[in-house]
């Protein structure tokens, strides 16, 4: 008995150990497989959503920007006249009636930038003087780049950065090209228009898309929501925002304390054509609360499993180890008998050799039987574990997946249907229980079941199905025809996935679509948008305006070159162009030719997808009567110039005749002057012994206006000499040159506390005496306007400013207003009384001769009461 029990027990555990192997081996690679694929459809739907962003929120910028341009005839016109204005003044921008120009225009606001993008005079006197280098550093840029230009550039509808009211700007350099002209166009209805075509409902509608969305925020360049103009972007989300629109990238930001992900996606709709940048920032913030909640579920279901599969390992086991003993015990039991002398058992005794022949046939007649049963039971458990299989996988689905047969006689449904249409399993299996529809899509239904064949077994069907509770729900049905044994239907396999959302989203999509073509229609300008195949796909009425075409609709998938047959390989080259290179382009022609023809302006606007430009929509419109204005202006600035051309030619004349007049008159004033100083020594000594009486101050003051006069002759020779002398160029240490002048001028105030200091400073190529003149000036300035101060600072250094290097000499003295700077640097011009401060007035302007004699730019910032800031380089040849 021990012998047989030891046999019966390693059996069953080595029976139970194989099974568990196996069973739990293949738990777990299907719950590694399950959470994989899991985590890869969140991936993919995150990507679809934002994919859907970024190409919902170009579309509706391409309206925007439609809409924009509409009022750019309107600026065009604007323009005529203050450019008219501003011709008449000569270029003197103090001379300018802003206001009366502004009423003359319907309220549009004018604005005069300076080639530094400063704002320096406005029409709307409440309104500040912006400097946009330091606000907006790119749209500086891109004023600097068209101040040298000529034309007519126009801007978005944006908010304007003072008062945040919807704004079309447009720009317009002078014909001098001192200045910029802006234009501002605000009105009460841009709100009222432009929410039409807005970002809200996309926004509204992505949360709902997406399950592991927690919320979308947008925001706009200025770090102002969308829809929320309130809100107050922090530090931390300004410098984010900031980052992105910089490097034209994503970010993203892991919070696994919170279970949380969010990513920042940059919608990029800067387009060069525009000083605005139109550019969103999409804040989405991803939860993974859904996700782990599926993973705990897959996690518990699998550890069921597995446990049952430990139960039934040993259950199963136990049951093969007493199939395979029972026989050995019944022959052991046979073998007993004849033993025992059971003459009528069938193994009789004495007869050794029929016995072990009866043994042996028994032996295989078990064995036999044994692996028989044994193949059996085998198929049937690996039955019943692909049908458990089978139910468990169907079971952990989302799908809506049931199975029934083609009497209506539902066989199987999951948990996912069950709770779609909020019944039990047990009120389901073996009933006839349809979705509540109407009579029409129930006959819709029976119709599509009847069209299913065996030859054609797979079909897709969308319905809408009415829940419990009356509300309208989208559900795309995959349906599969099971044939039986007899070769006939046996059954229908219905998997089901809700789409309410996409529906809404596709309904929204439409809604906008059809705004779209009506925006499109209203449009003055011949408007049509082709494929690649130059396949119309779109067209307005516009062209019906100047042309002889067909209606609209009865072009729409035309050849465009078909319809167009006059339009030439250059156009097919330029349509080419923007295919190819995703860039727009503006071109003039005569359009249809053989009618007489137009002259019109063509845009050719490439719309990209992924990448990749799909289609390109065609903006025409006739500049017929712009052309003709155009021609008129070019006349107009021909004359101007050559008017301009003889008046410089008469002021270099007069400038020289005055350099002459005045180095002639100092030197006259020279011989008097001397001649009054040396009598009035005389009559000085004379008057010793009445020390205190009149006599004695009238004269101390003809003596001190004697010398201020003589100081006034001889910093007008120096300034006369400076148009004079020749510039002999040398490298300059220019660190060296500011401390040999900072010693010797420091000794002028022996009572202030200067706090100096001096830069590393780059070489200069420039005419070596000329540019100490400029130090000496421009720091003894600054010792002598901030000496006063408590605590006196001057530093000297420089700067890169586009390309070029700039010295400087900044202090904290009384600095002074800046709408003086421009007079500043004029002969004689003095911002403070004479008595409070030594000098004539000339310094800074010989300062300024001699800068622009080398080819270089001076400039100052300052501040009542805040010290100023002189900058100035030596042109082209500075630097080392």
């Amino acid at each position: 008995m021990l012998e047989r029990w030891k046999l019966s027990s390693l059996l069953s555990l080595s029976i139970f150990f194989i099974v568990v192997f196996i069973v739990t081996g293949m738990i777990l690679v299907n719950y590694l497989v399950t959470v994989q694929q899991v985590k890869d459809d969140t991936r993919i739907l995150q990507d679809h959503t934002e994919q859907v962003i970024n190409t919902s929120f170009h579309l509706i910028n391409y309206g925007l920007e439609i809409y924009d341009n509409t009022f750019n005839d309107e600026m065009i016109a604007g323009f005529g006249s203050v450019m008219d204005a501003y011709n008449q003044t000569h270029g003197d921008i103090s001379q300018l009636d802003l206001q009366a120009l502004s009423q003359s225009n319907g309220g549009i606001e004018i604005h005069i930038i300076n080639r530094s993008a400063v704002m320096v005079q406005t029409s709307n006197q409440e309104r500040p003087l912006l400097d946009f280098n330091a606000i907006y550093p790119d749209f500086a840029i891109f004023l600097q780049n068209i101040s040298n230009t000529s034309g007519f550039y126009p801007d978005r509808i944006v908010a304007e950065y003072s008062t945040g009211n919807l704004t079309k700007f447009a720009y317009m350099p002078t014909a001098d090209h001192k200045y910029i002209i802006e234009l501002a166009l605000a009105r009460i209805d841009f709100s009222n228009e432009r929410i039409r075509l807005n970002y809200t409902g996309i926004m509204d509608q992505i949360p709902k898309t997406n399950p592991d969305i927690g919320h979308v925020r947008l925001f706009r360049k200025n770090f102002r929501l969308v829809n929320n103009s309130s809100y107050n972007a922090t530090r931390q989300e300004r410098d984010i925002i900031s980052q992105i629109l910089r490097d034209r990238t994503n970010l993203e930001f892991e919070h696994p304390d919170r279970g949380e992900k969010v990513r920042y996606l940059l919608v990029d709709m800067r387009d060069e054509r525009y000083g605005a940048d139109m550019s969103l920032v999409a804040e989405i913030t991803y939860h993974d609360r859904v996700l782990q909640e599926r993973i705990h579920f897959l996690l518990i279901y699998h550890f069921i499993l597995a446990g049952i599969a430990i139960i039934g390992g040993a259950l199963l086991s136990l049951f093969i180890s007493r199939r395979i003993m029972h026989p050995i015990e019944e022959l052991v039991e046979d073998v007993d008998r004849v033993a025992d002398g059971d003459l009528d058992h069938v193994i009789r005794t004495g007869v050794s050799v029929e016995l072990l022949i009866l043994q042996e046939s028994v032996i295989r007649l078990v064995s036999n039987i044994h692996d028989l049963v044994q193949h059996l039971r085998e198929e049937e458990t690996k039955l019943l574990q692909s049908e458990e299989r089978y139910r468990n996988v169907v079971e952990t689905q989302n799908e809506l997946i049931c199975r029934f047969r083609p009497d209506g006689w539902c066989l199987f449904v999951n948990d996912a249907y069950c709770r779609f249409f909020h019944k039990t399993r047990e009120k389901l299996i073996q009933t006839r229980f349809d979705p509540n529809q109407t009579g029409e899509e129930q006959k819709t239904r029976e119709d599509y079941f009847a069209s299913l064949t065996l030859e054609d077994p797979v079909s897709t069907i969308e319905q809408q199905v009415r829940g419990p509770d009356g509300t309208i729900r989208w559900v795309q049905w995959s349906n599969t025809v099971i044939p039986g044994e007899d070769g006939k239907i046996a059954e229908y396999q219905s998997v089901g996935r809700e789409i309410t959302g996409r529906k809404l989203l596709e309904a929204d999509l439409q809604a906008s679509e059809t705004l779209y073509r009506y925006t499109i229609n209203a449009m003055v300008d011949g408007v049509h948008v082709i494929d690649h195949s130059y396949t119309i796909l779109l067209i307005n009425t516009g062209f019906a305006a100047w042309t002889t075409l067909p209606p609209a609709k009865e072009l729409v998938q035309q050849n465009l070159f078909e319809v167009f047959p006059f339009l030439d390989e250059k156009i097919r080259q330029e349509y080419e162009h923007v295919f190819a290179t995703g860039k727009s382009m503006i071109t003039e022609e005569v359009y249809d030719p053989g009618n007489g023809g137009v002259h019109t302006e063509t845009r050719k606007i490439p719309i990209l997808f992924n990448g990749r430009v799909e289609k390109v929509v065609t903006i025409i419109r006739d500049i017929s009567d712009r052309m003709q204005a155009a021609a008129i202006q070019q006349d107009m600035n021909q004359r101007l110039e050559e008017e301009v051309k003889t008046r410089t030619q008469e002021l270099e004349a007069i400038v020289q005749e005055l350099d002459s007049f005045t180095y002639t008159v100092s030197h006259d004033l020279r011989g008097p002057l001397r001649a009054i100083d040396g009598f009035s020594h005389i009559l000085t000594l004379k008057a010793e012994p009445e020390q205190g009486s009149d006599l004695a101050y009238y004269l101390s003051k003809i003596h001190e206006n004697i010398r201020l006069m003589d100081d006034l002759i001889e910093d007008l020779l120096s300034f006369t000499r400076m148009s004079r002398k020749q510039i002999e160029r040398s490298v300059i240490d220019m660190e060296r040159l500011a401390t040999d002048v900072v010693g010797e001028q420091v000794s002028s105030y022996p009572a202030a506390q200067y706090d100096i200091t001096i830069d590393t400073l780059p070489a200069a190529s420039a005419d070596a005496i000329m540019i100490r003149q400029v130090m000496v000036h421009l720091i003894s300035n600054a010792m002598k306007f901030s000496h006063q101060q408590h605590h006196p600072q001057i530093r000297i250094g420089s700067i890169q400013n586009e390309g070029t290097i700039e010295y400087y000499v900044q202090d904290n003295g009384i600095g002074f207003d800046m709408q003086y700077a421009d007079k500043i640097f004029d002969v004689f011009q003095r911002l403070h009384p004479a008595g409070e401060y030594e000098g004539t007035g000339v310094g800074l302007a010989i300062v300024n001769r001699i800068i622009i004699r080398h080819g270089g730019r001076i400039r100052v910032i300052a501040k009542e009461g805040g010290g100023a800031t002189f900058f100035f380089s030596v042109g082209v040849g500075h630097g080392t």
